[in-house]
């Protein structure tokens, strides 16, 4: 292999991934110092490998490789691009800071304006025969000592942000891998029917090289070149040995072998299958070792509590914010909007038993035929209020329990079967609803005005029965933590119901105010919970972040952004 190659080689094997090192960790506790230097070097050293990459092509082109004119050159585009993603970094920046404080930091504004930012660096850079990935890379960093800054201002930006590049981040390294998996196979093809060397020796040649940078990369942190706080020797070797085998390739690596041009001088690239594998070969072997070694090295992050106990704590807290929503505004029409909100908080497991929620309908049900027939009994309703309040709760209480396809059949039989039925009813119904409909007199608003009455009637019947159901499905979310699921579902047939019959207007400022209440009582049952010690500081802090992003989340949603 010529020696323009050899060196396009090492260029390619040099960039580590700290995506990929932070994905094999993040169950394990690593010192703050190795992380913040294991990221801090895949920046520069991604720059840096692709800078010495262009370099080693630029020299396979012209068939010239001089060390003296390659370092020289080398340097002019490395401290270049560091000058000027400097420069630029800061006029970017500077504007940035403008648009905050001028108000126009909506994320509609900010996130092009961010995502736009490398792209326009980097053109700029190469333009100026400088290294644009270095330049992006410094450009970077000053966004993020900024960000830092800026830590509580736009907070909402904050976080549109974070989760905007967090999502571009996936999505690119998703990308790569799969490239990975899709090209290898073609790539032994191509070795074994033009390659110059066998799959076995290209094999042999990822782990020597693979092993060479582990050792490398150890001695480098070992000898103080890269400096990382240490308070003894032992702990120095342990840092250094995590440094060393956290040299996890990925993206950058697979980007840049495959950037390898197909044709030079008009014929093929030589040893492009070669470097590539090779590359596969480090990148696979990389990956492997940490994810048996580092377990061995670092400690496990340990949780004080689970999964299950926290989704146990969730339903908690919304049952006593459900509770009280219901004791204190009971007569609010959004009450019950409130609650299907709440509702979104618990953590969904399992499925809904069944046989659980017929039992709680029929309970309810039956509360309701007992304070119907009191109230006709004390002759406050009439017999007909009693009688199509009873239709409507039947009605509910079958709806709710039919499974979706069940409810799909119900819909096409009651609009639009009943629309093209030919019986002798259907076609009297439909005779009578267009009467209805051509006939603009008196009558008909008379009609219209009954049928309004006669809802409003049973929106009045139905005010102690839905207490009653309140305050007998409190009893239980009260006495059974095992209902949760069906009681929220049963509850929440009863709120729909009663909003429909309340009318359908959106109380906005009553809905917030109640939702604002909610979240508070949250909060205090948080607090009252850690103060008693049944729930430890570090459950509490999980359950508050939940509280603070619900909020963020409804807030934004009520604004419409």
């Amino acid at each position: 292999m010529p020696l323009a190659l050899a060196f396009a080689l090492g260029a390619i094997i040099t960039p580590t991934d700290a995506v990929a090192v932070t994905s094999i960790t993040n169950k394990m506790l690593v010192p703050k110092n190795v992380m913040g230097t294991l990221e801090n070097e895949s920046l520069f050293n991604d720059a840096s490998g692709i800078v010495a990459l262009n370099l080693a092509i630029a020299s396979a082109v012209t068939g010239q490789f001089s060390l003296l004119d390659g370092i020289g050159n080398f340097m002019y585009v490395f401290f270049g691009g560091i000058i000027i993603g400097g420069i630029l970094g800061s006029f970017i920046v500077n504007i940035r800071l403008r648009l905050i404080n001028m108000n126009v930091d909506t994320p509609s504004v900010m996130v092009p304006y961010t995502l736009l930012t490398p792209f326009v660096v980097y053109l700029i850079a190469e333009s100026i025969g400088v290294s644009g990935i270095l330049a992006v890379v410094v450009t970077g960093l000053i966004h993020g000592i900024q960000q830092d800054r800026l830590r509580l201002t736009s907070s909402r930006l904050q976080i549109v942000m974070n989760s905007t590049w967090s999502i571009v981040s996936s999505i690119l390294n998703g990308i790569v891998f799969v490239l990975l998996g899709l090209s290898l196979p073609q790539v032994i093809i191509n070795l074994q029917q033009h390659g110059t060397s066998s799959i076995f020796i290209l094999t042999g040649v990822g782990i020597v090289a693979y092993l060479l940078m582990t050792v490398m990369r150890y001695l480098w942190t070992n000898w103080d070149f890269a400096r990382i706080r240490a308070w003894d020797k032992h702990e120095k070797h342990a840092n250094s040995v995590v440094i060393a085998y956290s040299g996890v390739h990925g993206t950058i690596t697979l980007a840049m072998a495959f950037s390898l041009p197909l044709k030079l001088n008009g014929q093929l690239f030589p040893y492009r299958n070669d470097i590539i594998f090779v590359a596969a070969v480090v990148i696979l072997i990389s990956l492997i070792v940490p994810t048996f070694v580092l377990p061995r090295l670092l400690p496990q992050t340990v949780t004080k509590f689970s999964e299950d106990e926290l989704g146990q704590a969730k339903g908690e807290m919304v049952n006593d914010a459900i509770i009280m929503i219901h004791s204190r505004y009971q007569d609010s029409p959004n009450a019950s909007r409130v609650v299907n909100i709440l509702d979104g908080q618990r953590t969904v497991d399992g499925h809904l038993d069944k046989t659980k929620m017929t039992i709680l309908f029929d309970d309810c049900f039956e509360l309701e035929k007992q304070t119907i027939n009191k109230m006709l009994t004390n002759h406050e309703i009439t017999e007909q209020d009693a009688n199509l309040y009873m239709r409507v709760a039947q009605r509910t209480m079958l709806q709710y329990q039919q499974s979706n396809w069940q409810r799909i059949l119900l819909f096409f039989r009651f609009n639009i079967v009943e629309n093209f039925s030919f019986t002798k009813k259907a076609r009297k119904r439909r005779k009578i609803y267009k009467k209805m409909r051509n006939h603009k007199d008196t009558n008909r608003a008379e009609m219209i005005e009954r049928n309004r009455q006669l809802w409003r009637n049973i929106a009045k019947v139905e005010e102690k029965p839905y207490a009653r159901i309140n305050a007998y499905l409190n009893k239980c979310l009260l006495n059974d933590d095992d209902n949760n699921r069906e009681i929220s579902v049963v509850r929440r047939a009863y709120d729909e119901r009663h909003r429909r019959l309340m009318g359908q207007e959106n109380f906005v400022e009553d809905q917030n105010e109640i939702l604002i209440a909610a979240f508070q009582q949250e909060y205090n049952f948080i607090q009252s919970k850690i103060a008693s010690k049944e729930f430890d500081q570090e459950l509490g802090s999980a359950l508050y972040e939940q509280i603070s992003t619900d909020q963020l989340v409804y807030l934004q949603s009520v604004n419409g952004e």
